[in-house]
């Protein structure tokens, strides 16, 4: 093995570990002392906004020591975690103890009142377990309250930690004046009781700290919404047989019509322009659908807990290095079947066309993010890392797929033989053109998911999570077979009426649900979510235009897979 491979190998494998390695079950003897440790604050309208702890003044240790995080929790945002000077013995309560007595200036003083009045929070973790609360209050009359009493609650099963609250009361608060400097002692106590609830379970029966609870489906929306697109993917495809079925019995008359999708016969298989970006736009939509139904997959069956902490960023990073392979063998097989010569481009095309508007838009952001100091902010040692894993494995993947696809590829092997004169495409109404055609093919697989959509926003873009996973599995599902549904009934409609460039076209109907997601998401940003301020909206558009792309290319995919097996059918009957 070259020492390149091992390179590529080693940093895979170191990877995969990094995923799959959640933070090891720690057991405690009596009076052993646990770690708490401060991640970030965050405003509640935005989620995206998130400042190191000690930003506001409160308590600090003599000496700093930052927590070691795994990739999954930096890419989640905790990118500064601290130890604190909190003392909580295990299976020890403590009193009311005082944890340090400092004097607010002004500026304190305004920068509490300030967040306060902006419903910032923090998180604190111990034993991995996330701890959620309000810095603050404040009542009707405009007065602000800072919390400086912390109240813990625990439960134990034998040696290990089974529950975690934090708590805050009216009358651990002092009142904040703006322009007046403040005294402030902060004091915490602790509380242990023991449960009979295993390790195992602990986290179903953990806290949900303030927004940290999911989210409350309503059924009937969502069934409602089930059977309304099933009947209406099943009126298109019953209407779409009836016609086919008609004109192939026209066909096999004695005197058979050469009108409509059968005069087009020597133009339809005719190949698109542009190949080599078609083909890796279908490499990469691919290798997006390996990711989304392996994520569903695996949170289906339980492998990402609700709280991990950027559990499920990290195997995004993972299951995408390791399926650069599918899409280097998809975008060169039908490459080489579309008689592609350019292959150089074609790899470099399939290995960027994905990847670099998502690391032109994360830059973007990542520069404001280091701008205006957030922990959003990916450091230098873990960008080094991410480069490190595309270049290592990612892009060699890519190659070795792109290769053993050109050499497996095959041709074609069209059931028609295409004329070397294209036919003339006739003029047709401005509700049949390709902008009313791609319009009506992304629109009713978008009514499929309206519903759950919107649970989506307030899971991605709130505190509140959408753990029943089985019913995003199921939406995944309903949504790729509505695509493909809808695509080949548009597609038949088109050759219909003797149009034969439906290969574009197919993956631009298929595709355009991702162009009506991102226009929803201007308006959950309007009327559904409370996020303001320019990182929060930079943040929000940039990574939605990132998922809107990504379901565009996937789905994109799946409606011209979807329709070439259909041509290919219909053509073979046609031939028989």
């Amino acid at each position: 093995m070259r020492l390149s491979d091992k390179t590529r190998l080693l940093v895979s494998l170191a990877l995969c570990s990094v995923w799959a390695s959640a933070h090891e079950d720690q057991r405690y003897e009596q009076d052993e002392a646990i770690a708490l440790f401060a991640d970030h604050l965050v405003p509640d309208a935005n989620p995206s906004e998130s400042y190191p702890f000690f930003n506001l003044a409160f308590c600090k240790p003599k000496t700093i020591v930052d927590k070691k995080q795994t990739l999954g929790e930096i890419l989640g945002g905790s990118r500064k975690v601290y130890y604190t000077n909190y003392k909580l013995p295990f299976r020890v309560n403590v009193a009311t103890t005082e944890l340090c007595t400092k004097t607010l200036s002004i500026e304190d003083v305004a920068a509490f009142n300030d967040s306060i009045l902006h419903f910032w929070h923090f998180t604190m973790y111990i034993d991995e377990i996330p701890l959620k609360a309000y810095i603050g209050e404040y009542d009707y009359l405009g007065n602000v309250y800072l919390f400086t009493h912390h109240q813990f609650n625990f439960s134990y099963n034998r040696d290990r930690v089974i529950e975690a609250q934090i708590h805050t009361t009216h009358e651990g608060r002092v009142r904040l004046t703006p322009g007046v400097p403040l005294d402030v002692t902060f004091t915490y106590s602790a509380k242990w009781t023991q449960t009979l609830i295993a390790f195992e379970d602990r986290s179903s029966n953990n806290p949900k700290e303030i927004y940290d609870e999911e989210i409350d489906i309503q059924w009937f929306s969502i069934i409602n919404s089930f059977i309304l697109v099933v009947l209406l993917t099943g009126f298109v495809a019953f209407i779409t047989i009836r016609l086919l079925r008609k004109d192939l019995q026209r066909y096999d008359t004695e005197e058979p019509d050469e009108t409509g999708w059968k005069l087009i016969h020597g133009d339809v298989f005719r190949f698109p322009p542009n190949p080599s970006l078609f083909c890796s736009m279908l490499g990469c939509g691919v290798q997006l659908y390996l990711i989304f139904l392996s994520m569903l997959t695996l949170s289906v069956f339980g492998m990402f807990y609700a709280h991990e902490r950027g559990t499920m960023y990290a195997a995004i990073i993972v299951i995408y290095s390791q399926t650069a392979l599918v899409s280097g063998y998809v975008s060169g097989s039908v490459y080489r079947k579309l008689e592609g010569t350019q292959w150089v481009h074609n790899v470099l095309l399939t290995c960027s066309l994905f990847v670099l508007p998502v690391f032109l838009i994360w830059s973007f952001l990542n520069s404001i993010a280091w701008a205006q100091g957030s922990t959003a902010a990916l450091p230098a040692g873990t960008i080094f890392g991410l480069f490190a894993l595309f270049v290592l494995v990612a892009f060699p993947l890519t190659l070795a797929g792109a290769i053993f696809g050109k050499n497996t590829g095959g041709a074609f092997d069209a059931p028609c033989r295409t004329k070397q004169v294209p036919k003339p495409i006739p003029p047709v109404p401005w509700w049949r053109g390709p902008v009313y055609h791609v319009a009506v093919a992304g629109f009713l697989p978008f009514s499929a998911i309206y519903v759950e959509l919107y649970y989506v926003f307030m899971s991605l873009w709130g505190h509140q999570l959408f753990t029943p996973y089985s019913i995003l599995f199921l939406v995944f599902g309903i949504l790729v077979l509505v695509t493909a549904c809808i695509t080949v009934s548009l597609t038949y409609l088109q050759l219909s009426i003797e149009d034969h460039s439906w290969w574009w076209r197919s993956f631009f109907s298929g595709g355009a649900t991702g162009f009506f997601i991102y226009a929803y998401s201007f308006y959950y940003w309007a009327f559904e979510s409370h996020m303001y301020g320019f990182l929060q909206m930079a943040f929000y558009f940039g990574y939605m235009l990132i998922i809107s792309y990504s379901v565009f290319l996937m789905l994109g995919t799946v409606g011209f897979f979807s329709s070439l097996a259909f041509v290919r059918q219909i053509y073979n009957i046609k031939i028989d």
